[in-house]
């Protein structure tokens, strides 16, 4: 992994001056550095969410759910990031009163659940972090002590190391190009001062007449060996700067090792996926703690959206689809199509489209 490292940051100048695409396009095919799909799908904003999982009035576990255990995870993690349930309980908690699951009141808290962990593994060595889980969420009535809801849920995620990419090629490029163009400027003066105006007052008597001046006494060679000397040792040091700045964060051990050697922060760090909880793979912090981190969030809340996912289906509960004020057309369409399916309809904020014109638009003129 090391050697990948030091072998790519040679070409990280050569991505920082290319303009060409396939020049960067080929440096994406490079060991150490961020592959064009990766790159592309960085720049992609989250899909907008389609449907959202409610209960509502007159469904049986609606105001009634209250959390009774989870086994199989520890309380809190310890010398390593991993899954713990100072992370998990207030993303469930969460979910649970954003569902309408959760009792207000202990009165109401007719159903328990209980959700026993059957496997964590996660990774807290490497570049990209992997992870899976699988656990039992059940639903107990109270009353009864029966179980009216059981199912074993699996939940999976990659959440991976950011490789080389332009980002590091721009942040080498401003560190060493300042000393690059300082230098060459310095050196670019003194060279015409020496090389041309010196030696055009040397050799033009009738111009030192007319002055009324003397010879200048030029640089010797030697003189001009030491000015390019520390030209060439200015120039190449602020060449190599910023590859080796970048090149030191790689070889960082702390991107590599998730070790806790900060104060503990157990707060759920969401990565921004494609499809959220849903994704199995997105682009991680290079920090180790903070990727490990996002892979543990991102595998309990998928864990925990495919469970009222589930328990939704085994409810016969319809989800609430989302319709935009914007197209009526293609939002009566929408309504049209969830009523067929027995689903609820919800819109987005249609005030937002009734603020009137932010702009006369993008100008352009045909005058010729």
């Amino acid at each position: 992994m090391f050697k990948r490292i030091i072998t790519s940051l040679p070409l990280l100048l050569v991505m920082a001056c290319a303009n060409h695409q396939p020049t960067k396009e080929a440096m994406m095919s490079m060991p150490g550095f961020m592959n064009k799909e990766d790159t592309i799908e960085q720049q992609r904003p989250p899909l907008p969410k389609t449907h959202f999982i409610r209960w509502e009035n007159g469904d049986r576990l609606q105001d009634s759910v209250v959390l009774d255990y989870v086994s199989g995870m520890s309380q809190r993690d310890y010398l390593f990031e991993e899954p713990n349930q100072e992370l998990y309980r207030p993303m469930l908690l969460r979910a649970l009163a954003k569902s309408g699951l959760q009792a207000r009141t202990p009165a109401s808290a007719r159903y328990a659940l209980q959700i026993e962990f059957l496997k964590l593994d996660t990774d807290a060595f490497g570049r990209h972090f992997a992870g899976r889980t699988d656990a039992i969420y059940r639903i107990v009535d109270r009353q009864t002590g029966q179980a009216v809801y059981e199912s074993e849920i699996g939940s999976r995620f990659i959440a991976a190391y950011p490789g080389l990419n332009e980002k590091d090629a721009s942040f080498a490029y401003d560190v060493s190009a300042p000393g690059v163009i300082s230098a060459t400027q310095a050196f670019g003066a003194f060279t015409l001062y020496e090389g041309g105006l010196v030696e055009v007052w040397n050799n033009n008597q009738k111009l030192q007449n007319f002055f009324g001046g003397e010879p200048i006494a030029e640089v010797s060679q030697a003189g001009w060996n030491d000015t390019y000397q520390a030209y060439a040792w200015v120039t190449g040091l602020s060449a190599i700067s910023g590859p080796t700045l970048v090149g030191l964060g790689q070889l960082n051990p702390l991107n590599y090792i998730s070790m806790q050697l900060e104060p503990r922060r157990e707060q759920a760090d969401l990565l921004p996926a494609r499809r959220g909880e849903l994704s199995e793979r997105a682009m991680g912090s290079r920090s180790a703690r903070k990727r490990a981190n996002q892979l543990n969030s991102h595998l309990l809340a998928q864990s925990i959206t495919y469970f009222l996912m589930d328990l939704a289906e085994a409810e016969d509960k319809k989800l609430l689809r989302m319709v935009s004020c914007k197209d009526v057309g293609s939002s009566t369409e929408d309504i049209i199509a969830a009523i067929r399916n027995r689903e609820q309809v919800i819109s987005d904020d249609c005030t937002q489209y009734m603020k009137g014109w932010r702009s006369l638009g993008v100008g352009i003129t045909q005058y010729q």
